[in-house]
């Protein structure tokens, strides 16, 4: 008995059980199947689809970024970084916050330019949303850098912490690293562009080769007071 096309849905319903009831169990399962497959699908995809959303942000949400820190001085590993990055996350977030401090391994080599260039794309990207913080570099990349006005002269800051962490801002005498930032090409200046934590007590204990790290703030970064937090971290117990 075929449904009329025009029948009223109740109908349509009536007829539709009234087959179902006439059939075996396995026919049921054909006849669903064969005129309802496209439905089920969609049904089903929609419910992964909600199941996932809400494992994601009930359930299980993804941390958020606490702090991103892009590494590219001296000879490091990915394992060191990731151990650093673990600190970092144990000491400047709160046990009740979902988030994460990243200390990610920035490949600053002619040797591979495809791997340099998606790296600097992604340097880029991160820049111009605010979402990049800290570099650690060497002198040499810090005069790169400051050339293309990536860092943040750090007088305001240091003004911050003179009058927030007197303490810790005596531990950054001698420690400040001033050049040439001129970004915009107009007759610049030499600028506090860093901090050397070269002697970091922290650095040490994770096994990190003794090397020139300089700390830089990242202009754009939206988290400055995070950024303070974690210099004032590898830099503790130095005098």
């Amino acid at each position: 008995m075929e449904t009329p096309v025009h029948a009223p849905f109740k109908e349509k319903l009536r007829i539709e059980i009234t087959k179902l009831r006439s059939m075996s169990f396995k026919e049921k399962i054909e006849y669903i199947w064969e005129y309802y497959k496209l439905l089920l699908v969609g049904i089903f995809v929609f419910l992964l689809i909600l199941g996932s959303i809400i494992y994601a942000t009930a359930i299980n949400p993804s941390p958020q970024t606490a702090l991103f820190a892009e590494w590219s001085a001296g000879f490091v590993t990915s394992d060191q970084l990731d151990v650093l990055s673990g600190v970092l996350t144990e000491n400047l977030v709160g046990e009740s916050e979902n988030k994460v401090a990243t200390v990610s391994l920035f490949f600053d080599s002619a040797e591979d330019p495809q791997m340099l260039m998606a790296m600097m794309g992604r340097r880029i990207a991160m820049i111009s949303v605010g979402e990049l913080d800290v570099v650690i570099q060497s002198s040499e990349q810090l005069i790169e850098n400051a050339s293309h006005g990536m860092l943040l002269p750090i007088e305001a800051v240091l003004d911050e912490i003179r009058v927030q962490h007197p303490a810790f801002f005596n531990v950054l005498d001698g420690r400040l690293i001033s050049a040439w930032y001129d970004p915009l090409d107009e007759g610049g200046e030499y600028r506090i562009l860093g901090v050397d934590i070269s002697e970091s007590p922290l650095l040490e204990d994770l096994g990190f080769h003794k090397s020139e790290f300089i700390f830089s703030f990242v202009a754009n970064s939206n988290r400055i007071e995070t950024s303070i937090n974690a210099l004032m971290l590898l830099l503790s117990g130095v005098e």
